[in-house]
């Protein structure tokens, strides 16, 4: 059976099979959603002197919500951020909340 594994060490006559490392991603998710953006932002903070782009949004209960999109990815064919839509993903990783998101048009 050993010929079915692609890396095979005969050492001392014993068969020692190296496995491709996995790597575990321990993500919780805790909210997946869709939004549309109606308007956007720009806010500097002065503590950290940095930007920050924030979008308000509506959801898919039509409930008014601000997020910020920094290091979202756009689609090629997002010219406009008002009317775009974003898949939004918020997870728990190393006890640590981070958000991802895509952003492009219907």
């Amino acid at each position: 059976m050993s010929y079915i594994f692609k890396n095979i060490n005969n050492n001392d006559r014993v068969e020692k099979i190296e496995f491709a490392e996995i790597i575990n991603v321990d993500r919780l998710i805790r909210r997946e959603a869709t939004f549309k953006i109606l308007n956007t932002a720009i806010i500097y903070n002065e503590e950290e002197e940095y930007y920050y782009t924030l979008a308000t949004c509506v959801n898919e209960k039509n409930v008014i919500e601000t997020i910020s999109i920094e290091g979202f990815d756009i689609h090629e064919n997002v010219l406009e951020l008002r009317g775009a839509c974003i898949d939004y993903v918020e997870y728990e990783e190393d006890s640590e909340v981070n958000y991802t998101g895509t952003i492009y048009y219907l």
